[in-house]
């Protein structure tokens, strides 16, 4: 089994505090848009599959920025060998629904 460097540790744990960082931002993002979807009375059909995708993405990186911060505080990244596979596949999941969330808000307000 390969020897784990040092240089590979502080890479993973860079990487967990950008998606610390980075997830707990589009926590604020998502729950910023879903206030300003529903000031938009013109796309009332729609409304509510934004408002679904957005709490989606809105729970994808809360889940994130939870387990980057349990990352960063315990050994669990070292023990559990799929750890980083996890966090990353969610945060793609957040961000696609975002961008599917997007594009569905503008394409029917234009």
């Amino acid at each position: 089994m390969a020897e784990k460097k040092p240089e590979d540790d502080e890479r993973l744990y860079t990487h967990l505090l950008t998606l610390l960082s980075v997830s707990a931002a589009m926590v604020g993002v998502c729950l910023t848009a879903i206030g300003l979807v529903s000031v938009i009375e013109a796309i009332n059909e729609v409304e509510h599959v934004v408002d679904d995708l957005l709490a989606a993405a809105t729970i994808a990186f809360s889940v994130v920025t939870l387990l980057s911060f349990l990352g960063i505080r315990t050994r669990i990244r070292r023990t559990w060998p799929r750890y980083m596979l996890v966090l990353d596949i969610l945060f793609c999941i957040g961000i696609a629904t975002m961008v599917l969330a997007t594009m569905l808000l503008t394409f029917l307000v234009i």
